[in-house]
């Protein structure tokens, strides 16, 4: 099963209104192109026009939930609560709140300024991002193309380190990065010590924390990078999430 990334961002504007029936409707930008993260642990990102398109084209069942928590749920795509549309600025969304008390409590924050951050959770598939170095030794990820899962109100603008998969860095690259452990494992191969629990080289890894982060040793299926998650892979991603959140 392919490792979820997370991306937050500080929302330039998340919109409150009120639909014709009553219903209260946000509107925003879940993600910006163009724009360099902050340091990721050694290098900086960027979101590349378009990279949407395929993912958008093929018409994935995405939700939108806060703070990636999937008990709260806020809209859906395949239900029609949820629309998203890729411009030349970004991912924009536009969700028509449920009835709920997750919900009430997300629009009132979000009219009284509490929330103002989106988050959206992904994979990246074969081919799906680009590595360089620049002269002076940065290291820049650029995204391509990506499987989306879901989309998020957040209650924080960071970009939590935790959530980076390196495994497409090329060797030399790597190389240039530098970085501890934050996965929370406690194996001490090489590439745990590389937050990269997913190309773990201990075959006798019993470690659950590296198990939940994709630890080789631990997991009998078969993973096909290139192929967007089923419905069964965004539920365990949901519920890896979630879980995490409570430890």
């Amino acid at each position: 099963m392919a490792k979820l990334e997370q991306r937050n961002i500080k929302a330039t504007e998340i919109r409150l209104a009120t639909g014709a029936d009553g219903s209260k409707v946000l509107s925003g930008y879940a993600v910006r192109f163009n724009s360099p993260s902050v340091d990721l642990g050694g290098f900086t990102e960027i979101c590349n026009p378009g990279m949407f398109t395929r993912t958008l084209r093929e018409s994935p069942d995405v939700v939108m939930l806060r703070d990636h928590v999937s008990s709260q749920l806020l809209g859906r795509t395949t239900a029609g609560t949820l629309t998203l549309n890729q411009d030349a600025k970004g991912l924009a969304f536009t969700v028509t709140l449920p009835n709920t008390a997750i919900a009430e409590d997300t629009a009132e924050n979000i009219r009284t300024g509490n929330l103002t951050s989106c988050s959206f959770g992904f994979n990246v598939p074969e081919g799906g991002d680009k590595w360089a170095s620049t002269p002076d030794g940065a290291v820049v990820r650029t995204l391509l193309d990506v499987n989306l899962a879901e989309i998020s109100v957040t209650s924080f603008a960071a970009y939590p380190a935790t959530s980076i998969n390196l495994r497409s860095a090329p060797a030399e690259i790597r190389g240039l990065i530098t970085r501890s452990n934050l996965d929370g494992c406690d194996c001490d191969c090489p590439e745990c010590l590389d937050d990269d629990c997913e190309n773990c080289s201990m075959p006798t890894c019993d470690d659950e924390e590296c198990a939940e982060n994709g630890c080789p040793a631990q997991d009998d299926e078969d993973e096909d990078r290139s192929k967007p998650l089923n419905k069964s892979e965004r539920h365990k991603l949901h519920m890896h999430l979630e879980l995490s959140k409570r430890k």
